[in-house]
């Protein structure tokens, strides 16, 4: 679904890559499961866990289908630097997310957090430059735009029950969080800010 409507449209207003073969790839889930950044984990100076399975940066929950598309995919077909954008495009039962995921410690989450925003607000203005792909999501019922860290830490350092309990409050001590606010957006999206191991509900 959103394989087609992008392969069949965004091109049109930003054209792609010559001699390059357009195949974007889609996933469904449901239930439960998690979401990485490749890209992120790629380009990641800290310690991370050997095993992919202990990588995910994001949990998303939904009794429905959910259609999954990378952003950074999308756009790597495009000709022109469209500059950074988000990282996933998910759509299930009439709600659309965007979303942009990172780690980091809590130290530097406010600086993540504008620049998630910057990418956020980029992706939304490319995506509703495209005629029929702006009619597409404005159809839908719900639109938001999520912004998704997990505090970084390094797994091979091992530490009492105190100094876990400390780091929990520490995440937590800039503000009364809660996986269910929601703010104000561009484009008449609202934005949802997800810390793991909190999951996105769809």
């Amino acid at each position: 679904m959103l394989k087609e409507l992008f392969e069949g449209h965004f091109y049109g207003t930003f054209p792609k890559v010559q001699n390059r073969v357009l195949n974007l790839t889609e996933y469904v889930q449901n239930g439960t499961f998690s979401l990485l950044d490749p890209k992120a984990c790629r380009d990641c100076h800290y310690i991370c866990d050997s095993n992919p399975a202990n990588r995910e940066q994001m949990k998303v929950e939904s009794q429905q289908p959910v259609n999954i598309i990378s952003i950074d995919e999308v756009f790597s077909y495009v000709k022109e630097n469209l500059g950074e954008t988000c990282d996933y495009m998910l759509e299930s039962n009439g709600t659309i997310a965007v979303v942009e995921m990172t780690c980091s410690t809590t130290d530097y989450a406010m600086e993540k957090r504008q620049k998630a925003r910057r990418q956020l607000y980029n992706t939304l203005t490319h995506l509703m430059t495209s005629p029929i792909i702006k009619d597409h999501i404005e159809r839908l019922f719900s639109h938001y735009v999520v912004f998704s860290w997990k505090e970084t830490f390094d797994s091979n350092v091992t530490g009492d029950s105190v100094g876990e309990s400390m780091t929990g409050m520490t995440v937590m001590a800039d503000e009364v969080y809660s996986p269910d606010n929601e703010s104000k957006f561009d484009f008449g999206f609202k934005m949802k800010e997800i810390r793991y191991p909190y999951a996105l509900v769809i």
